[in-house]
């Protein structure tokens, strides 16, 4: 029983004590995700970067955050070329390369079809797309039913390296509508004057789907458990004192 004792106290303290010295944690972001990850007047900014820069300040732990396109992203994930990343959507294959932090969503995401106002269509099934060509940005997970309808040939698709671009093809006619994050593709369309001219249709792709901050399995960061494990118990705290909310709204109005 003492063992036992001893054992659990030791865990506690390695959570609420401050990390040993290390070498600066290297994160990646997508480039191309406000608001939560985007360069303000040269640095870095956004819902994730500044939990994440909390989270690791409370942590005593040096961070840095880059910016990458998300197929960069993914790559150093699993490369082990940086020690951690956002945002992720779980999946059996990422698994294999990444470690979440999946005791606490560092954002929930939905997904739409975004057309234009006049070249609106049903979406009630996905048998509804057939025949449609849609936008999406290359290396996205849109989860199983979107890859199924994808693999099922109902439609087809072309990918982007960015939101911008996907936009710019809805716009030019090349796809019939466009797969993105509600809250990304409003913040990529409000800059170009395009938010009464794009909408998106009612049906979701994707709803309130939990994004992970990952580690990379493949870095040589040394007690990445430990690290994990203390991370998602300060954001634990973050959500409950407010501090996440706090954050949230210097991006969101829904917040």
């Amino acid at each position: 029983m003492k063992l036992i004792f001893l054992s659990v106290l030791c865990s506690i303290v390695m959570l609420i004590t401050p990390a040993r010295a290390m070498d600066t944690l290297l994160f990646v972001a997508d480039k191309d995700f406000a608001p939560y990850s985007m360069l303000v007047e040269g640095e870095p900014a956004g819902i994730d970067v500044d939990v994440l820069t909390e989270v690791a300040r409370r942590a005593g732990i040096d961070l840095k955050i880059a910016f990458k396109s998300w197929e960069t992203v993914v790559s150093m994930v699993k490369n082990g070329e940086c020690d951690g990343a956002t945002s992720f959507f779980k999946t059996p294959d990422r698994e294999q390369y990444a470690m979440f932090m999946d005791a606490v969503p560092i954002h929930v995401s939905d997904y739409v079809i975004f057309t234009k106002v006049g070249g609106k269509f049903p979406f009630r099934t996905y048998e509804d797309l057939r025949g449609k060509i849609l936008g999406k940005v290359s290396g996205m997970s849109l989860g199983d039913e979107f890859d199924a309808a994808r693999t099922d040939g109902i439609m087809d698709i072309k990918e982007y390296q960015d939101v911008s671009g996907a936009v710019n093809g809805l716009l030019e006619g090349e796809i019939d509508g466009f797969v993105g994050n509600m809250d990304v593709t409003y913040n990529t369309l409000k800059p170009m004057g395009m938010t009464s001219s794009i909408v998106y249709l009612p049906k979701k792709v994707i709803d309130d789907k939990p994004s992970y901050a990952v580690f990379s399995r493949a870095s040589g960061l040394k007690e990445k458990d430990l690290i994990i494990r203390k991370f998602e118990h300060i954001l634990t705290q973050m959500r409950e004192d407010g501090t996440y909310n706090t954050i949230a709204k210097r991006y969101l109005f829904r917040f």
